[in-house]
C-alpha cells in the first residue's frame, strides 16, 4: 500500500481539520437553534442528553486508536497494513461492546418506551460515528485530512435540512434522532469506501491474537485518557438529569455546553495536526518543539476564551431570545472552563506521544473524577453553580499538574515557561473580573495588557519563533 502522498504543512492540516470541525459545528449550531426554537427547552434537553450519553461512551469504542495511529503509522512503514487491520478489528469490536452496554443502560434507566427508542437512535449513531472517526484518524496520521471538510458539510448539512423539513411537516423528536443515526451511518459507509479505494488492502480485519494483544495493550492507556476527556465534557449534562428533575435546567446547561464545545474546534484541530509531527520530532530528540506548541496553543486559546466570554452571551441572547437568557449566562461562565480544559487536553495528548501515557491517564481521569465528585457533593444547594464551579476547579488543578509533568517528562531544567503562562492567565482574568467596566470593554483591554506582559516576560523566545515558523510551514 503506497503512502507516498504529498504531505501538507501543519498549518494546512490545522486549517483542514479546523474548517471541518467549524463547518460541522456551525451547521450543528444553526440546527440546534432551530431545534431549540421548535422543540422547547425540555425536549431539547432530551436530545442533548442522548448526545451526551453516546459522546461519553464513544471513546470506549475508539479504544484510543486515533492516538495509536498517529504515533505508530509514521514510525513503522513496513507494518502499515497489519497496524490498520488490527486497529480496525479492535475499534469495531470495542464499539459493538460499548453499544451493547449503552443499550442495556438506556433500557434499565429510561421507563418510557418512546424515550427509550429516542435515545437508542443515538446508540446506532455512535457505531457509525466511531467508524467515521477511525477513518479520519487514518488520514490524519498520514497527514492527508483535506477531504474531511467536504464530507462534514455534506452529511451534517443534509441531516440538518432533513430534520428542519421534518419539523416543519409536523414530525417530532424521534424522527430527528433517527436522522442523526441515518446520516452518520451513511457517512461511515462512504468514508470506509473512500479508504478502500485510495489505499487498496487497508480495509480488512486482523485476526492475529498476539498482535491484537499488543495493539490493545499499547492502546489501553490511550483509551482511558480519551474516554476521561470525553466524559468530562458530557458528564455534567448526564448528572444534572439524574440529580435533579428539572428538564429545563438540563436544556439550558446542555445548550451552553454545546457552545463551549464548539469553541474547542481550533485547539482540537491543533492537537490532531501537531501529534503525528510532534511524535516524530520527539523520537529524534526534538522535545522542545512540544513546549513551543503548548505555548502557542495556550495563548491563542486564552484570547479566544476571553473574547467569547465578552461577546458570546450577547450573541446567544440576540439569536435565541429572552427564553434562553439562562443559556447565555451559563456560557459566559463556561468560557472560564474553556482555557484550562483546552490546554489540559493538548498536554494530555502530548504526554501520550512522548511516552507519558500513565501520567496522561492519571491527569485526565483525575480531572473527570474531581469534577464528578464536586458536582455530586454540592449539587443539592445549586446544581448549575456546582457544575460550573467543579469544572473550573478540576481543569485549573489538572492543567497546572499537566504542565509540570510535561516539563519533567522532557527533563527541562526549570518550570519557568508554564509559570509565566499561569501568571499571564491570572493577570488577564483579574483585569476582567474586578468590575471597573463592562466585560465588552474589559476583555480587549485585558488582552492588550496580556500582550504587553507576553513581550515583557519574553514568553516566546527566538527558538520559539523559529520553531513556530518551521512547524507551521510555508503558507
Amino acid at each position: 500500500m503506497s503512502t507516498q502522498h504529498k504531505k501538507k504543512s501543519i498549518l494546512h492540516n490545522i486549517t483542514a481539520l479546523a474548517s471541518s470541525q467549524f463547518a460541522g459545528s456551525l451547521i450543528r449550531f444553526m440546527y440546534m437553534l432551530v431545534l431549540a426554537r421548535m422543540l422547547g427547552p425540555e425536549q431539547t434537553g432530551v436530545y442533548l442528553y442522548g448526545v451526551a450519553l453516546y459522546l461519553g461512551v464513544i471513546n470506549i469504542g475508539l479504544f484510543g486508536q486515533n492516538i495509536f495511529l498517529a504515533q505508530r503509522l509514521g514510525k513503522h512503514a513496513g507494518l502499515l497494513l497489519p497496524i490498520l487491520h488490527h486497529s480496525l478489528t479492535i475499534t469495531l469490536t470495542a464499539t459493538l461492546i460499548a453499544a451493547a452496554g449503552l443499550t442495556l443502560f438506556v433500557w434499565i434507566t429510561e421507563p418510557e418506551f418512546i424515550l427509550r427508542l429516542t435515545v437508542l437512535c443515538f446508540v446506532g449513531a455512535m457505531i457509525g460515528r466511531s467508524m467515521v472517526i477511525w477513518v479520519r484518524g487514518v488520514y490524519i496520521a498520514f497527514e492527508r485530512p483535506r477531504w474531511i471538510p467536504q464530507y462534514e458539510i455534506l452529511f451534517r448539512g443534509t441531516e440538518a435540512l432533513a430534520g428542519v423539513a421534518t419539523l416543519c411537516a409536523g414530525g417530532g423528536l424521534l424522527v430527528i434522532c433517527f436522522f442523526h443515526f441515518l446520516f452518520w451511518a451513511l457517512e461511515a459507509f462512504f468514508s470506509l469506501h473512500k479508504l478502500s479505494c485510495e489505499y487498496p488492502g487497508a480495509l480488512a480485519l486482523g485476526y492475529r491474537h498476539d498482535y491484537l494483544k499488543k495493539v490493545a495493550r499499547v492502546s489501553l492507556l490511550f483509551l482511558i485518557s480519551t474516554t476521561a476527556m470525553a466524559q468530562f465534557s458530557q458528564i455534567s449534562v448526564v448528572l444534572l438529569r439524574r440529580l435533579q428533575p428539572d428538564g429545563t435546567i438540563v436544556g439550558h446547561f446542555g445548550l451552553a455546553m454545546q457552545f463551549m464545545t464548539a469553541m474547542m474546534i481550533v485547539p482540537t484541530a491543533a492537537t490532531q495536526a501537531f501529534l503525528p509531527r510532534l511524535s516524530r520530532s520527539f523520537n529524534h530528540g526534538g522535545g522542545e518543539d512540544l513546549i513551543t506548541a503548548v505555548k502557542l496553543t495556550g495563548i491563542l486559546t486564552l484570547a479566544g476564551g476571553v473574547m467569547a466570554a465578552a461577546y458570546g452571551p450577547l450573541c446567544i441572547s440576540l439569536v435565541l431570545g429572552p427564553d434562553y437568557a439562562e443559556t447565555a449566562k451559563l456560557f459566559r461562565y463556561l468560557c472560564s472552563v474553556f482555557v484550562p480544559f483546552a490546554v489540559t487536553i493538548f498536554l494530555g495528548q502530548c504526554l501520550n506521544v512522548i511516552n507519558g501515557q500513565i501520567k496522561a491517564m492519571i491527569i485526565t481521569v483525575g480531572m473527570t473524577v474531581i469534577h464528578a465528585v464536586l458536582l455530586a457533593v454540592f449539587a443539592a444547594d445549586s446544581p448549575v453553580i456546582a457544575a460550573v464551579a467543579s469544572m473550573i476547579a478540576a481543569t485549573v488543578v489538572c492543567m497546572v499538574i499537566a504542565m509540570h509533568q510535561v516539563s519533567r517528562q522532557l527533563k527541562l531544567p526549570n518550570n519557568i515557561w508554564w509559570l509565566k503562562f499561569v501568571f499571564i492567565v491570572i493577570t488577564i482574568y483579574i483585569i476582567i473580573e474586578i468590575g471597573w467596566a463592562s466585560l465588552m470593554i474589559t476583555a480587549p483591554v485585558a488582552l492588550m495588557a496580556g500582550s504587553v506582559l507576553i513581550w515583557l516576560l519574553q514568553f516566546f523566545d527566538s527558538h520559539d519563533i523559529k520553531t513556530i515558523r518551521r512547524l507551521l510551514g510555508e503558507f
